[in-house]
């Protein structure tokens, strides 16, 4: 949003309805033939929100409750709000944050808060004049780790009161001190901490780019703070880029080929897919465009590798809305929506990020007439995936809808055939994308081992077995069980 004549103008005038605000490249198309998706279930866990360009804030507390923050317009005015949601999408709770605000972030941003509570970055006005919330600044809010009750903290986090109503971000560093991100007049601007004035004192960090779009922050391993961007120049530096800002600003480095003034444009149409792996190393995912199609495939890059790894079964040229989510002991999952299936295709990497595991298909949540953003958060294991969807139903607007994936574990025996005539061990190995699992519990003929620091385990088949095939289930909390077929002769 930016300020004129003491009032907010928000920068999206077609909230009106807030029907349909996507580029065409994104509308959902009836498909010829779109591959099996699983049913997947959806819960509704916002209220219809009139706002067809926004992003949800989404943090995990450590009980693995996901609390999301979402913006809603009110007629004449601007509110903001919570929902707490449990395992399997279950919506725990809803309320307000705020609300009768003449503008307010239509991308909150939660990160961790002081005292292990949460913090709610975002920006606005309340239309209360000589209001230091009247500003157009970047502000904060807090709440116990319940995140039901919220104060707004004194001071700010920007020291322009020209913060867009979009494209922001935020993090934390290990310290606990909150960083803030926009697309600024010269780049991409930045501020670190909480200052006590309003606007802050302390000038913005600024990283000089192009019309930048979705700017993304996330915080290293190492406690070094990362933005990521999206620079639509329709010119040579057109592409996804990064920049390290803490502790030492350094300089942007720009995806492999993620753009150029003579490709297509593949505008990420939300904040760029940008996380930190749990076990170090910043990682990107993006369209590659080429001269006429702006998503050709859609890439998986570890900054200051020399190159990114093709994401499987993303080359169908309708991938929208790629979304990131980092996973516990270094894995990766990357999402994106499919226009031409109206599918949502989600895979997860191995530990390293070397290897793909096989690409899971999501129905769509129900009647969805378009999908106008995709995120996903999986930091304790289970992958929240937030969809914000325009349904189908006549007076409907884009709504927040949640559903749940577990990790899929895979589960290989050897021997996989053996003799009824004499007793034999098999070795069941249980892996997640190649990596070995320890601690799955096998179950095989009425008998259970858990498997070593090398996924393994072994249970005998007793000499005179029945005949036939005797499935082996191996089974994990947070996982999806496997199984696999033993043959006896």
């Amino acid at each position: 949003m930016r300020r004129l004549a003491g009032h907010y103008l928000i920068a999206l005038a077609a909230l009106a309805g807030a029907a349909v605000l996507v580029p065409a490249a994104a509308q959902a198309a009836a498909p010829a033939r779109a591959p099996h998706a699983a049913t997947a279930k959806w819960t509704k866990i916002s209220t219809d929100t009139a706002l067809g360009i926004a992003s949800a804030g989404l943090f995990r507390t450590p009980d693995g409750k996901l609390h999301v923050a979402w913006a809603r317009h009110d007629a004449s005015s601007y509110s903001l709000h919570y929902s707490t949601v449990g395992g399997k999408a279950k919506l725990l709770a809803t309320g307000t944050i705020l609300q009768g605000w003449t503008g307010v972030s239509f991308y909150p941003r939660l990160v961790a808060g002081p005292g292990g509570g949460i913090r709610l970055v975002f920006t606005g006005g309340n239309g209360v004049p000589g209001s230091p919330y009247n500003l157009g600044a970047m502000y904060s809010a807090t709440s116990t780790s319940a995140g039901t009750t919220w104060a707004l903290t004194p001071g700010s986090l920007s020291h322009t009161t020209l913060v867009p109503a979009t494209d922001t971000s935020a993090t934390t560093q290990k310290d606990g001190t909150p960083v803030a991100s926009w697309p600024g007049g010269s780049g991409v601007a930045f501020h670190v901490g909480v200052d006590p004035n309003t606007p802050a004192a302390k000038p913005d960090g600024t990283v000089a780019a192009a019309s930048v779009v979705g700017t993304t922050l996330a915080t290293e391993s190492d406690g070094s703070t990362w933005v990521a961007w999206f620079s639509e120049s329709f010119a040579s530096d057109q592409g996804y880029w990064v920049a390290k800002l803490t502790p030492t600003q350094a300089a942007k480095v720009k995806a492999p080929a993620s753009g150029g003034a003579s490709l297509a444009n593949n505008h990420p149409l939300q904040s760029v897919a940008f996380a930190a792996r749990a076990t170090g190393g910043g990682h990107l995912a993006y369209c590659v465009p080429t001269a006429t199609i702006p998503c050709a495939h859609i890439a998986l890059w570890k900054v200051g590798s020399g190159k990114a790894m093709t994401v499987p079964g993303s080359a169908t040229q309708h991938a929208v809305h790629v979304a990131i989510a980092a996973a516990p002991g270094g894995h990766m999952w990357v999402l994106w929506y499919d226009t031409s299936q109206n599918k949502i295709h989600v895979v997860r990497t191995n530990a390293a990020v070397s290897k793909f595991g096989a690409v899971q298909t999501l129905s769509a949540p129900p009647s969805t007439s378009v999908l106008e953003g995709l995120q996903a958060e999986g930091s304790q294991g289970p992958l929240d995936v937030i969809g914000l969807v325009l349904q189908t139903q006549a007076g409907s607007t884009p709504a927040y809808w949640d559903t749940q994936l577990l990790p899929k574990l895979a589960m290989t025996g050897s021997p996989s055939s053996v003799s009824h005539t004499q007793a034999t061990t098999v070795s069941f190995t249980v892996t997640d994308v190649g990596d070995p699992v320890a601690g799955a519990k096998v179950s095989f003929l009425g008998k259970t081992a858990t498997t070593n620091a090398k996924g393994t385990a072994q249970i005998t088949v007793p000499k005179g077995t029945a005949t036939g095939k005797h499935t082996a289930t191996a089974s994990k909390t947070d996982y999806t069980s496997a199984t696999f077929t033993v043959t006896v002769t």
